[in-house]
């Protein structure tokens, strides 16, 4: 069992070339404890562990922070820079977008909102009686509301964040125009809070952080004043690599974590698949890898691509500027973790393709 203060530094890591082979009795599902996690050694695990330590060597040397890979739950690898650590808090920028995304699932499993086909409208006030009635749950999961975002601050907003997004322009047609729109996801902060009835922070602490024991975990919000007095701005959240790890692993067993379920498989599949013609590589504020699609600073005209060429289509992720990054493979048992500052264009899908392909069995 290795504790917090053994895993500083590094634990060799492997990862497996994807393919048919020949598969024994499944062993017993692992979770980490609260206090402890397991380590296995690379090959072990299925991994060639030259292959995966030069995968983790590159993008350490391309400016991560830490690197933390999973297989079978179990650590495989884990990385950390000489100015970080295993407890060390970043924030994650919109790789906090999935974690609301499972959020909102836990809102509809527990009929708090309907379905994601419910009118945003029922919990966004300014909203009923006009044109923006017609905007879903589904169009701000899939970033397909019409809204325009046009000037609206992301940090730091000294009024009121959930008025001022609220009351931004119809552009187009809900459904109709797909447009990477993070103004827009800050309202379904509010969503979930007026769905649950209770503080957005309390309602994810027992639901979400709470249960998968993300400890070095904390939302990143603000102070606005609102015409009837304060109000709180919330913007993405601050985690461990060990914490996004523990979220990983959630997703990657489908929405359960130790004999407790999270969220509903199926909300859950139907979040990291495709979602919508427009951008087909997006689900309900997940990145996935079944069919070519947009990145989130691509022009939809433009050349559609697989977001993790050379990884397997069932690969599905929570992404963040700089790269901070949860890559989950089912088809793999396999969990990568990214933090850090802005690396090389193509370090992440390479770091993602050469971990599966070190995988051996």
């Amino acid at each position: 069992m290795i504790t917090r203060r053994e895993a500083v530094g590094s634990i060799a890591l492997g990862a497996s070339a994807y393919g048919l082979v020949a598969k024994a009795a499944a062993p017993a599902e692992y979770w980490p404890s609260l206090t402890g996690w397991d380590a296995i050694e690379p090959t072990a695990a299925g991994f060639d562990a030259q292959r995966l330590s030069a995968a983790v060597d590159a993008a350490m040397a391309d400016r991560s922070s830490d690197v933390v890979v999973l297989r079978g739950g179990k650590i495989v690898a884990e990385r950390y820079a000489a100015d970080s650590n295993v407890d060390r808090k970043q924030q994650i920028a919109s790789a906090a977008k999935s974690m609301i995304s499972v959020l909102v699932g836990v809102c509809i499993d527990q009929d708090k909102i309907k379905s994601i086909d419910q009118s945003a409208a029922d919990f966004i006030v300014p909203w009923r009686g006009t044109p923006k009635a017609q905007i879903t749950i589904r169009h701000l999961l899939t970033m397909t509301s019409g809204l325009d975002d046009k000037g609206l601050a992301l940090r730091g907003i000294a009024g009121d964040q959930f008025a001022i997004n609220a009351a931004a322009p119809q552009m187009a047609p809900p459904g109709t125009r797909w447009a990477y729109q993070t103004a827009m996801f800050h309202l379904l902060y509010h969503v979930v809070a007026h769905a649950a009835g209770e503080p957005f922070e309390a309602f994810a602490a027992r639901n979400l952080t709470g249960p998968l024991g993300m400890q070095h975990t904390d939302w990143v919000t603000s102070q606005g004043q609102a015409a009837s007095g304060p109000v709180t701005n919330y913007y993405t959240a601050a985690c461990s690599g060990r914490d996004l790890a523990r979220f990983g692993l959630m997703a990657l067993r489908g929405g359960r974590w130790a004999g407790k379920r999270i969220v509903s498989a199926s909300y859950l599949k139907q979040a990291t698949s495709p979602s919508q013609a427009l951008n087909p590589s997006y689900g309900f504020l997940w990145w996935e890898n079944a069919r070519p699609g947009f990145g989130a600073e691509e022009a939809v005209r433009g050349s559609a691509a697989l977001r993790f060429d050379g990884s397997p289509p069932d690969t599905f992720a929570a992404l963040g500027a700089g790269v901070q990054a949860v890559l989950v493979v089912p088809s793999l048992d396999l969990v990568v973790i990214r933090q850090g500052q802005p690396p090389g264009p193509k370090m992440l899908p390479a770091l993602l393709a050469a971990t599966c392909a070190a995988i051996r069995t």
